[in-house]
Parts: structure tokens; C-alpha cells; sequence
């Protein structure tokens, strides 16, 4: 029971940082912004929690991690809902950059109490059931954001946000035991944890989530040029991307607990697969049933291949962190957030300059440098150990 409650924390605040996707284009025009410009408020918000989440982590790090989490989202109950009736874009964005920048314990709080309720040995199972409330907010959350965005307007779907936040609160004070405080995180934690090969399985997480979000930072437009949806529409395609992101956490378990071959290279080549159907697909003009079977292929393939990243990397950081394992959670938070940042900052200078139809291409790129690094990481764990 508790593992599915710390599921909430990521489901809500996930939520809350792509709820708004689906009603991109009535929200810049209610704005009086260009689309690329309300897109940032993703980047805004995923780059401030990637700036801030570590230094939260060394700050708190003697604090009751219970508490903390349910402090952490108190706050975004409140923020979301001032994002809801925040009146211009500067005042918006200046919320959405706040609630980042404090909120951004949720995903590696909720990742350490698991880990400590689980076990060394149901470790990978633990993380990847966390995970899994990314994966509800891609499958629920966001999209049905998408549908209420576009019937009731654009701040319901900030309402909603705010909604699920104050529910993963009040779930995770009353079903989540509290855990024992971790130990001081130990001097020179923050420098041993970005050495190699650790600053690798970083660089995988920020390289694999950026490919992804140059296009799901913009789905909406993406989406809408290739089927015609309006926001419900798009909101239905989204669910793909939750379909994907559930497969993606069963299929990267098991490449944990049953390690073969070189998985990490697979995935990088499905994520530049998954952007290069878009490329064909915005390229080629597809329209009707074949717009809308490339969005759901190229979504499907894509979710899957990135959330399968996740087991692998953070079983990975749990074992080499030891008792700085907070820390080296809230650094891949952190680099799933700038990941996020990144990609939605390229997708937006692509959408500027060479316009939608060439926006997926700096996806491929993104997926090919992290295919380099996968690269590098399997040359590393191929050399033979060192004599004794």
C-alpha cells in the first residue's frame, strides 16, 4: 500500500508540469503570446527544479523525509493554484518558475522512502513502481488536463493540477510510514557522485528525455497538424504515451534483473526511431488516418524505449551512491527536469526558426549524442577489473 501511494507524488506533480500541453494553442492566444513562448512555461518550470533539486537535497538531507514530502506537496497544491487565476504571461511565468524551484523534492523524496521501504533486493521493483506515477500522469493526468483545458478553459486544467497535488498530500500523511532519517550525506558525496561512470547514467537520463520532449513539449500543434484534433483529440493520443511509459517500466525491470546484451543502446536507437516517424510524418505532409497512425507509432515507441531507461539508471545510482542516495536521486531529478527543459527549449527555437515541420529532427540528434554515451558506458563495464 504504501509503494502505491508514493506513486501519487510523481503522478500529481508530472501533472502539473505538462497539464497545460494539450491547450497550448488557445492558452498563447488567451495570452497573447506565440505558442513557443507558452511552451516555455515547461522549460521554466523543469529548469528550475533541475537547478534546485540538488541543492534541496544537500539542505534537507537530516530532514524527516515524510514530512518533507508532504510539505513538498502542500506547496504545489498552493502554486498550482496560483498558476490557475494568475492574470499575464510575466506573472505566470514567474509562478511556474517558483513551483519548480521548491517543489522539485517530490520525485526523489518519494524515490528514497521506497527504496527504504523495499529493500536491497526489490530495489528495481520499488523505483520502477514510483516511476509508475510519471507513467499515470502521461496516461490520466495530462491528457484528461488536455480534455477539461479545452472544455472549461485553459486554468481548469492548473486546477486540476492543484486538485491531485492536495489529494497525493493528504494519501501520503495518513498511508505513508514514516522512515528512519539517512544518515549526514558524507563530505565530497556531491563530487564522487559526478564521476564516472555515474555522470553517464546522468547524461542518459538528460539526453534521453530531451529527445523526447522536443515533440511531447509541443504536442498539441504536433498532434493537431497531423490528425486536425482539437484538445480532446489530442488528449486521447497522449494516453498513448502512458500506454508506452507503463510497457517501458516493465520492460527496463526486467532488463535489471535480467541483464543481457547492451539495452541501453537499444533504447537510444528506438527513441531516434521514434522521432525520425515524426520527421516522415510532418515531412511527408501525412494527414488523416496516416497522421494519426505515425503520431500514436512514433509516441508508442518513444515513451516505451524512455521510461525503460529509468530501472536501469536508478538501480544503478542506488548502488554506487550508498548513503548519498538521496543526492544521486535528486540529481537524475534533475536531469529528467532539465531533460524535459531542454528538449521543449530546442523544440521551441525549431518551431521559430525552421517551423513544425522540421521540429522532430533535433529529437534525432539528441537521441544519437545519448547513443554515444550508451556507447561509452558499455566500453566502460566491458573492461576487465582492475588485479588485486
Amino acid at each position: 500500500m504504501p509503494i502505491f501511494v508514493l506513486m501519487l507524488a510523481p503522478l500529481a506533480f508530472t501533472t502539473g508540469v505538462f497539464v497545460f500541453a494539450g491547450v497550448l494553442t488557445p492558452m498563447a492566444e488567451d495570452l497573447g503570446v506565440s505558442v513557443g513562448a507558452a511552451g516555455q512555461l515547461q522549460s521554466l518550470f523543469t529548469i528550475t527544479c533541475a537547478i534546485c533539486g540538488p541543492v534541496l537535497a544537500l539542505l534537507t538531507g537530516r530532514f524527516d523525509r515524510k514530512r518533507l514530502l508532504v510539505l513538498s506537496l502542500v506547496y504545489l497544491t498552493v502554486m498550482n493554484a496560483a498558476s490557475a487565476v494568475m492574470p499575464g504571461f510575466v506573472g505566470l511565468a514567474v509562478t511556474r518558475a517558483l513551483t519548480g524551484a521548491l517543489g522539485a523534492l517530490a520525485l526523489p523524496l518519494a524515490s528514497t522512502i521506497a527504496v527504504a521501504l523495499a529493500g536491497p533486493e526489490r530495489r528495481a521493483r520499488a523505483l520502477a513502481m514510483v516511476y509508475g506515477g510519471i507513467t499515470l500522469a502521461f496516461l490520466s493526468g495530462i491528457p484528461l488536463g488536455s480534455a477539461i483545458g479545452e472544455i472549461y478553459g485553459w486554468r481548469s486544467s492548473f486546477w486540476l493540477a492543484s486538485g491531485l497535488c492536495a489529494v497525493a498530500g493528504l494519501m501520503t500523511a495518513l498511508f505513508v510510514p514514516r522512515t528512519p532519517t539517512p544518515p549526514a550525506v558524507p563530505k565530497g558525496a556531491f563530487g564522487a557522485v559526478l564521476k564516472w561512470p555515474t555522470t553517464g547514467y546522468l547524461l542518459v537520463t538528460l539526453f534521453a528525455f530531451a529527445a523526447i520532449f522536443v515533440v511531447i513539449g509541443f504536442v498539441r500543434p504536433v498532434v493537431s497538424a497531423l490528425t486536425g484534433f482539437d484538445g480532446r483529440g489530442v488528449g486521447m493520443v497522449q494516453m498513448v504515451s502512458g500506454v508506452g511509459s507503463f510497457l517501458g517500466l516493465v520492460i527496463g525491470t526486467r532488463m535489471v534483473e535480467r541483464p543481457a546484451g547492451s539495452p541501453l543502446i537499444r533504447l537510444f536507437c528506438a527513441i531516434a526511431a521514434a522521432q525520425t516517424v515524426f520527421a516522415v510524418a510532418l515531412i511527408g505532409g501525412w494527414t488523416g488516418p496516416a497522421g494519426l497512425a505515425g503520431s500514436v507509432v512514433a509516441m508508442l515507441i518513444g515513451s516505451t524505449s524512455l521510461f525503460a531507461t529509468a530501472p536501469i539508471v536508478q538501480s544503478r545510482l542506488a548502488e554506487a551512491a550508498g548513503p548519498a542516495a538521496t543526492l544521486a536521486f535528486a540529481l537524475n531529478g534533475s536531469m529528467v527536469y532539465l531533460g524535459q527543459g531542454m528538449g521543449v527549449v530546442l523544440g521551441g527555437a525549431m518551431l521559430s526558426s525552421v517551423g513544425l515541420t522540421y521540429i522532430s529532427t533535433a529529437g534525432i540528434a539528441l537521441a544519437a549524442t545519448g547513443l554515444v554515451i550508451a556507447l561509452r558506458l558499455k566500453a566502460q563495464r566491458n573492461l576487465p577489473l582492475p588485479a588485486q
